[in-house]
């Protein structure tokens, strides 16, 4: 009868009525994202999700880091260090693009779960893939753990209130939604920001704790300094751009470290490089750059190479023949040309539109400027003073990279980013948000931010003497219900359809490869090579070799063709077909331009003369066209 008491107690007060709660909280967190992703998700629609997942396929089948995305520059960049074997290239292309951690991580999701590539297109029971089903599952119990590190870095730093709080406004944002099933690596990045920023807090307070404030032994100073590097060099590790926060992690060290500022800062700058260092020597040796391709988005959307240009394009040629017949040697390209000034005007132009619309809602919405006031408002406690030290120097250093680094990919006004508004048209809720980017820095800062905003807020609620707890939760419930009102409203939307189409749809793309053979020739081969205007959507759901549409047709294509691997589809999209008449398809910067070759195709109905792809298919006419190569002998 004493136990039974005990149970009762505990179910009612203690630890059983904590797990029941947690239990109850759980199954509701649940069941909303259920019908979030019933209701709201669609396919894959940013290329770096794409072209992550195929590299995790590559890895999770035992390829290594190989791509079947594969760009021009990347091409011209391996050929000129020659430190791979142009037969080799011809087989296995080494990726030179992405930093390997989130690949990784993908790629042991999909030894851990059963995923399916295939798709039976005799019998299709769902429109939905079923391995971006799963990888939205992983990003969204990645979204669930960074609530949940919200919550207890709020209960540190502020209390209980502020911490439920803040993370029901994150749980409320409709951008941290859209990353955590867009298949792109900032769910992951946001874990490991805020286990960062835990680690910081941590170490500062250790550090200034003074005598008998429980001092720690010097060796917990050098593992924690350690395990600050570890995290932020394994962000660096997951984006590029992310590694720009170790300039705010020293100098957060350095200012607020104690006595044990000098060995935090080199053993956690020791412990960064010990964990990024591999991957760029590794970079460097294959196509002399530390960030292989990645390097040249410094010169992306500048005056001499707006849009997606510069991955298209061909800088190197090889040079004529000497006497010996060696024709290894590579000729400088145009991209050397771009200067300083070039650069400071894209910082300038970047900078510019950050500040004026970016900047006023990086979290998602409006609360995002209610979080900037509460980052630049002093609080009296010293250990939040110091904290958002490091959270402003992190913001500065994160709008210059995100400005330095921007390319097409951040754009809202692409031809891409219109298709995939077209099906519920300008406003529908399915439009991707502008800032839902691969290359948006900013949104990692948002959720901590939130803790500023909710603890400003309930700052000022107390000042107006409110001291009643109903008033006090009134008022907080009223603020997550204010900021999460725009991803309510999504439900009385028009839902998407949960393809993407035009222009990513994965039975079609898969298809693709057996349309030879409805023309009586060989279906395309999982090792021939296809060009594409969306070759990351061919590479990941037809799972076949393919090559960026190059920027001109002459001389780049037959370049490629000749010298590189031989083409033996090619595959256009509304990407191509449907372009401004003036500005692109009669381009006086490019008079040999696919848009042209399509306009003439349709008009004439022929090919330009030594053009290697006889064999054409119209079934997705006009706004798709597939072109593959014909053996010799065919009649």
């Amino acid at each position: 009868m004493f136990r039974f008491q005990e149970f009762l107690h505990s179910i009612e007060e203690g630890k059983g009525a904590k797990l029941i709660r947690s239990l109850v909280l759980l199954l509701l967190l649940a069941g909303f994202a259920l019908i979030y992703h019933l209701n709201f998700t669609r396919n894959f629609t940013a290329p770096e999700a794409m072209d992550a997942a195929q590299l995790a396929r590559n890895i999770s089948e035992g390829n290594g880091f190989e791509t079947q995305f594969i760009r021009p520059v990347a091409v011209d960049m391996l050929r000129q260090t020659g430190n791979v074997p142009g037969e080799e290239l011809k087989t296995s292309f080494p990726d030179v693009t992405h930093p390997p951690l989130y690949p990784l991580l993908l790629a042991a999701w999909m030894k851990v779960l059963p995923f399916e590539f295939e798709i039976d297109l005799e019998k299709r029971e769902s429109d939905r893939y079923q391995p971006e089903i799963l990888i939205q599952l992983l990003g969204q119990l990645l979204f669930f753990l960074a609530l949940v590190q919200v919550f207890r870095l709020g209960e540190k730093l502020f209390d209980t209130a502020v911490a439920w709080c803040a993370a029901l406004v994150f749980l409320g944002a409709e951008l941290y939604w859209q990353f955590s099933v867009s298949g792109l690596s900032t769910m992951f990045l946001l874990v490991l920001f805020l286990a960062l920023a835990n680690a910081l807090i941590r170490f500062e307070e250790a550090a200034n704790a003074g005598p008998g404030g429980g001092e720690k032994s010097p060796a917990w100073f050098v593992w924690m300094a350690l395990w600050i590097g570890v995290l932020a060099g394994s962000g660096f590790m997951t984006r590029y751009g992310f590694g720009l926060v170790i300039v705010p992690v020293a100098v957060f060290l350095a200012w607020f470290g104690g006595r044990f500022r000098g060995r935090a800062m080199f053993f956690s700058l020791l412990a960064f490089l010990l964990v990024s260092t591999p991957w760029l020597v590794r970079n460097h040796h294959l196509s002399g750059n530390l960030f292989g391709t990645s390097g040249l988005a410094l010169y992306a959307q500048t005056a001499d190479f707006p849009g997606d240009t510069i991955e298209r394009r061909l800088f190197h040629e090889p040079s004529e023949p000497t006497a010996d017949g060696d024709n290894d040697k590579f000729k400088q390209g145009v991209a050397d040309g771009v200067g300083f000034w070039k650069l400071a005007d894209k910082l300038s132009r970047n900078l510019r539109h950050l500040l004026l619309s970016e900047l006023p809602r990086f979290s998602g919405g409006w609360f995002a400027v209610i979080c900037l006031i509460g980052l630049v408002v002093p609080f009296r406690n010293p250990r939040l003073h110091r904290f958002r030290v490091f959270l402003l120097m992190t913001l500065a250093v994160f709008a210059l990279g995100q400005a330095l680094g921007r390319t097409h990919l951040s754009d809202a006004e692409t031809t891409l980013a219109d298709l995939l508004r077209r099906p519920l048209g300008q406003g529908g809720f399915a439009e991707m948000a502008p800032n839902l980017s691969g290359e948006n820095l900013l949104a990692i800062v948002g959720p901590v931010s939130f803790l500023f905003g909710a603890g400003l807020f309930f700052s000022l609620l107390d000042q107006w003497k409110v001291t009643l707890p109903e008033m006090r939760l009134a008022g907080g419930g009223v603020l997550v219900l204010a900021s999460a009102l725009p991803l309510l409203l999504g439900f009385v939307l028009a839902k998407p359809y949960p393809v993407a189409d035009p222009p990513y749809h994965p039975a079609r793309l898969q298809y693709l490869k057996s349309i030879p053979a409805g023309h009586g020739f060989q279906e395309l081969n999982r090792d021939d090579l296809m060009m594409s205007d969306l070759p990351w959507a061919v590479a990941w759901y037809g799972g076949q070799d393919s090559l960026w549409l190059t920027r001109t047709v002459q001389p780049d294509f037959y370049s490629l063709n000749d010298d590189f691997r031989p083409i033996r589809g090619l595959y256009l999209t509304e990407m191509t077909t449907d372009q401004r008449y003036v500005s692109r398809v009669f381009a006086k910067d490019n008079a040999s331009n696919w848009e042209r070759f399509v306009l003439n195709m349709q008009i004439n109905g022929e090919l330009p003369d030594g053009f290697p792809l006889l064999g054409v298919d119209d079934e997705f006419f006009p706004q798709q066209w597939l072109l593959f190569a014909v053996p010799e002998t065919a009649p």
